[in-house]
């Protein structure tokens, strides 16, 4: 089965922001407890080492909570005592993106303003780029441009895509209304205007379901992210690993793209 871009609710502009700004809290709060995203510290890390410095641009950040614990255990480990992290976002939840900031003032800081993943504003090229379950969001096109972009300002780039079209993802999908009702109780902060729509009228429980499975028809595969990159103009010019990680039952697929070294 292909990659088929099926509607996410939270793609579109005028979806309500508080609901929105819900599904991040929610996801985050997976991706922290999980850990899901402990499998990709030695990509990280190769990404980082290939920038001119150690400063590490997230794209699509949501609130940013999820890079906490991968970003701290970086920078203890010896060479990376100087790294700090940019959050962005096309819809950039400010107020999320300060209770981040505040775990570690010295480690993140955020873009208040708009960010286009497609193209990065000149302040930010050059430096690692990444970007944590939100590629999918991306028609093949735009995709593309993300890559290139990064290409064409010799910026490294990392993605990670937490779930695919694999029977582990599938099921989990199973269990989302009953872990809404649930986890709902340690968000913080509340959002008691979105609380009536989950226990009263339980439209975002469906939300976060319909939009999880969407995101998993939307996945690009390992072989469908090795099109983009055969597609990019100069795309010899970068060294590429594309594969998974993480566990057999929820693999994680990942590209890394990095600027070769200048005579090599």
């Amino acid at each position: 089965m292909g990659r088929f871009h099926a509607l996410e609710w939270e793609d579109l502009s005028w979806f309500p922001s508080n609901w929105r700004d819900y599904g991040t809290d929610y996801l985050q709060f997976i991706a922290v407890k999980a850990d899901i995203y402990k499998a990709a510290l030695p990509i990280i890390k190769r990404g980082l080492e290939a920038a001119e410095n150690h400063e590490w641009v997230d794209c699509a950040s949501g609130g940013g909570a999820a890079l906490t614990t991968l970003a701290t255990r970086i920078r203890q480990e010896e060479g990376f005592a100087d790294l700090t992290v940019k959050l962005t976002d096309f819809y950039p939840n400010k107020a999320a993106f300060e209770r981040t900031r505040a775990y570690d003032p010295s480690l993140f800081s955020y873009e208040s303003a708009a960010v286009d993943a497609r193209h990065l504003p000149e302040h930010l090229k050059g430096k690692f780029r990444t970007l944590f379950g939100g590629f999918h969001h991306f028609r093949p096109d735009d995709a593309q441009k993300i890559l290139q972009d990064a290409v064409d300002t010799r910026s490294p780039i990392a993605i990670f895509e937490p779930v695919g079209r694999n029977f582990g993802a599938w099921l989990s999908m199973l269990f989302v209304p009953i872990n809404v009702l649930i986890l709902t109780l340690f968000l913080r902060p509340v959002r008691w205007s979105v609380l009536p729509f989950i226990y009263l009228l339980p439209l975002v429980p469906l939300y976060i379901l319909w939009d999880g499975i969407a995101s998993i028809l939307r996945i690009y595969s390992v072989k469908e992210m090795q099109d983009l990159v055969s597609k990019l103009k100069n795309s010899d010019s970068f060294d590429w690993d594309i594969g998974t990680t993480g566990s057999a039952f929820m693999p994680t697929h990942y590209l890394l793209g990095v600027p070769k070294r200048e005579g090599l």
